[in-house]
């Protein structure tokens, strides 16, 4: 095989992998917020609210604002020691990634653990195609400050309504429910950006072999238009150009593009996983996610559009009007809409009869 589908095939078997870590790590990161908020309504029970007055629910509240602080402080240092350890695992295998993707032996440049880290601590990724750019650490506090400001607004509007601890702490509980879906989020989200972050260095420091890195998203029904639009794509090395995680809960990855001096050539074919309509399947490493799209039957692709804007009639674009799946996204990955589609694309609307 050549080395383009050995590297995918390598790295979309191992994606499996960092996506089953990134579980691991937000059990972790979870149990951890789970014991803040069994102290935080620890603390609540040792008053009954509806008998103070003023100054004792504000001492209250700030002794329920330092738990928050501090437990949201330590998963946050906890699950930061794990990435960097996590990042410099995924630096090595990179390094032996490109080793074997490719025809003649040189030896692999693996960036230090120090400048890993660094990269770690500053590179960013946009959760909302581009408008804002957070890296990791902001990510984490950002999510702290909004969770522990959601408590304390809990707390105190119970106060001045009257209720009980007993209904405060259910309030508390129902929150913390939604707040352990976001953490997962945020921690498999933060997963992924290691893996990449850890991969583009590893790429930069052997640039004399590898041109530029190619987007490889998951095929399934979950993947978002802003990471099937970019399957296949090809970027040259530069830090301008987007990387993963596109989104919150973004699963896909990047593979080297090797020079075709070092191409290993050899007949065969990779694969790479798939769920369609037949369920799990392993297909050619050059199926990109438009071209398997395309061989999926229409119910399959009105279900795939059916949670886009306006994506019944963008399935019929796609299927009947010739549009290609990188055409429904701008350059930062967000979709367009139909009027801006149709200014791009008249002819796909009349071939699809829209």
């Amino acid at each position: 095989m050549s080395s383009e589908q050995y590297l995918i095939d390598a790295a979309t078997r191992h994606q499996v992998f960092v996506q089953r870590y990134a579980g691991g790590l937000s059990n972790q990161y979870q149990k951890a917020l789970k014991k803040t908020y069994a102290e935080v309504l620890a603390r609540l029970m040792e008053d009954e609210l509806t008998d103070i007055g003023a100054a004792r629910l504000t001492q209250i509240r700030l002794d329920m604002e330092q738990i928050l602080s501090n437990g949201y402080n330590a998963a946050k240092t906890e699950l930061l020691l794990n990435l960097n350890e996590f990042a410099t695992s995924e630096a090595a295998f990179t390094g032996q990634l490109l080793a074997n993707g490719s025809a003649t032996q040189f030896s692999v440049a693996l960036p230090a653990t120090q400048q890993i880290q660094t990269a770690l601590s500053l590179n960013t990724f946009s959760p909302d195609n581009g408008k804002t750019l957070v890296n990791i650490e902001t990510a984490l506090d950002n999510f702290g400050t909004k969770k522990a400001a959601n408590i304390r607004q809990i707390v105190k509007d119970g106060f001045l309504l009257g209720d009980t601890n007993a209904d405060i702490a259910s309030m508390i509980s129902d929150a913390e429910k939604i707040n352990r879906a976001q953490a997962d989020s945020l921690a498999r989200t933060m997963t992924n950006h290691a893996s990449n972050v850890a991969r583009a260095e590893t790429f930069n420091a052997n640039d004399d072999v590898v041109t530029g890195y190619e987007w490889v998203a998951t095929l399934d029904s979950r993947t978002t238009l802003t990471c099937s639009g970019r399957d296949g794509e090809i970027y040259s090395l530069s830090a301008e150009n987007p990387k993963p995680p596109a989104h919150f809960n973004c699963r896909s990855t990047t593979v080297p593009v090797i020079d075709p001096e070092f191409d290993i050539g050899a007949s065969g074919k990779g694969t790479r996983q798939s769920k369609g309509a037949k369920g799990k399947e392993r297909v050619s490493a050059k199926t990109t996610f438009g071209g398997w799209l395309k061989k999926q039957p229409a119910d399959f692709q009105d279900e795939y559009f059916s949670k886009f804007q306006d994506g019944s009639i963008k399935a019929k674009l796609f299927r009947k009007g010739g549009l290609k799946i990188d055409k429904f996204t701008d350059v930062r990955g967000a979709e367009y809409s139909l009027s801006e589609l149709k200014a791009l694309n008249p002819l796909a609307f009349d071939v699809a009869e829209i």
